[in-house]
């Protein structure tokens, strides 16, 4: 008995030394699957301002700051939206209502267009415009006494406009200083170069429960030849909308729709433009985009839908888009980001909640530098690729192809609170920029090419296909994985070859 007894206890001891071993083993274990990474710390870029109407006055001279008369930047046209004419034109047109400085203007109207409603110094309701010609407008509103309200109309506009944007040959549009009201009204235009409504030179316009539409002229295939199609890679003739020159925007519960080229478009911002949508839904039909934002531009899309047959957005320069709960099915891109002409240029994508699916990668981003963040966004690409750098074509971005990486802001993209499957190609520009993409409580599963990669304690990063990456801080091994067959290569701070959970290999390389 007393041998047996000692025996157990021996047992025992020996059972109780291994589980000892085991656990300091296992401590050891999960001591080195921590993975020392680089140290990048993010670059700063000063955040770009919202003007007041005050800041705007300000910077101008004689009459409330006035920064000059319709017309004056006509034919300047720049690498913004673009469509064939340039800035601030139109002015050619005569509209069938002329508000002047308050004042309806019969010298200024077009006689015997307008066919129906009440019309006053401050208020149209029930007008009906139906006008055949390139230089008849509908209502132009001018001048810093002038705000006027238009109620339930019906503009029809058909004929090709003149030279230029906005403007008095507009469905409906306000001018140096003036504040347009549009509400449950519809407004048409036929013919290339048409806005439907326009805002410019310090103005603003508020647009509630109505239908905007520009047809341009009958669309075929590569109708639009230039240089800006093949940048923009859309087509179309015309806009529906366009902000310009230190004026703002707003839309409310309204129906935009563009056969091609542009829905909700801003350009020749002169300092600053506003754009804002809410519960709004914007289609281009046959070609284009439904919003952009080029230097100096800010936009805000609230709660909208986009259903486009190419991209949601434009960016160009130091401009920036949000879009907060917005569902967007796109023909080609989310967004497409391009720089035009400087290497500091810098481009700040917002989304927030909504759904996007796309054709093409969700965010294209050619020779430019950008803030891109998704936080809990539905999103999905028919491509499999999420976001993917390119070169420009734009011989204005061809200072960008003489910078190095390390000179720039570079590309930053962080998916927060998420899941979404889908690859990261940066390998197109990495000589000219980097890449780094954050993971925030968000799991990716897809994989990357020539960028960055920071992850934070709750997410994880599931390379689909071989990867190479450059690790930002440490992170756990557990955080990445790999299907057996696939290799991830990393620089990291240390090296080493590890064996992931679902049978990849993550091979480190010390930088």
């Amino acid at each position: 008995m007393g041998k047996r007894f000692i025996k157990s206890l021996v047992t025992i001891g020996a059972a109780t030394l291994l589980i000892m071993t085991f656990a300091a083993c296992s401590k050891d274990t999960n001591q080195t699957a921590t993975i020392k990474g680089v140290v990048v710390e993010k670059p700063v870029h000063q955040p770009i301002k919202i003007q007041s109407m005050e800041d705007m006055a300000s910077r101008g001279s004689g009459e409330a700051g006035r920064a000059g008369t319709p017309g004056e930047a006509a034919g300047a046209g720049g690498p913004g939206g673009g469509a064939p004419g340039g800035f601030g034109g139109g002015s050619n047109s005569t509209p069938a209502v002329y508000i002047d400085n308050g004042k309806y203007s019969a010298g200024k109207s077009k006689a015997g267009v307008m066919t129906a409603g009440n019309l006053g110094d401050a208020l149209a309701s029930g007008v009906k415009i139906n006008a055949k010609g390139g230089d008849i407008g509908g209502i132009y509103v001018k001048g810093l006494k002038s705000e006027y309200t238009i109620s339930d109309a019906n503009i029809e506009l058909s004929g090709n406009g003149s030279f230029g944007l906005a403007g008095p040959g507009s469905g409906a549009s306000a001018d140096d200083y003036a504040t347009l009201i549009i509400r449950n009204s519809t407004i048409t235009t036929s013919g290339e170069n048409r806005n439907a409504t326009a805002a410019q030179n310090h103005s603003i316009l508020k647009v509630y429960n109505s239908t905007l539409t520009a047809n341009g002229v009958p669309f075929e295939p590569d109708i639009t030849n230039t240089e800006q199609k093949k940048q923009l890679e859309i087509d179309g003739n015309s806009r529906t909308h366009v902000t310009l020159s230190n004026s703002y925007s707003y839309f409310y519960y309204c129906t935009v729709i563009a056969e091609g080229w542009a829905a909700l478009s801003t350009d020749g911002a002169e300092g600053f433009v506003y754009l804002e949508a809410n519960n709004c839904t914007i289609k281009t039909l046959k070609s284009g985009y439904g919003t952009y934002a080029d230097m100096g531009c800010h936009v805000y899309i609230n709660n909208s839908d986009f259903d486009v047959a190419s991209m949601a957005g434009i960016m160009a320069g130091n401009a920036d888009i949000t879009f907060k709960d917005t569902k967007a099915k796109c023909g080609t891109y989310f967004a497409l980001i391009h720089n035009i002409g400087t290497p500091d240029e810098y481009s700040a994508l917002t989304v927030t909640g909504g759904e996007i699916s796309t054709k093409s990668p969700v965010v294209l981003i050619k020779s430019a530098n950008a803030d891109i963040s998704f936080d809990g966004v539905n999103m999905t690409s028919e491509s499999g690729v999420l976001l993917k750098s390119a070169i420009s074509v734009d011989p204005q971005s061809a200072k960008t192809a003489k910078t190095k990486a390390q000179e720039v802001y570079g590309i930053h993209a962080t998916f927060k609170d998420m899941y979404v499957e889908g690859d990261i190609d940066h390998s197109a520009d990495k000589e000219h920029r980097n890449m780094t993409v954050y993971l925030e409580s968000t799991t990716l599963k897809g994989a990357i090419k020539d960028a960055q990669i920071s992850i934070n304690p709750r997410s994880k990063w599931i390379a689909t296909a071989d990867s190479n990456v450059i690790i930002v801080g440490s992170i756990d091994i557990s955080q990445i994985d790999a299907p057996a067959g696939v290799t991830v290569t990393a620089v990291a701070g240390e090296s080493g070859t590890h064996k992931l959970a679902s049978g990849g290999t993550l091979i480190l390389k010390a930088s």
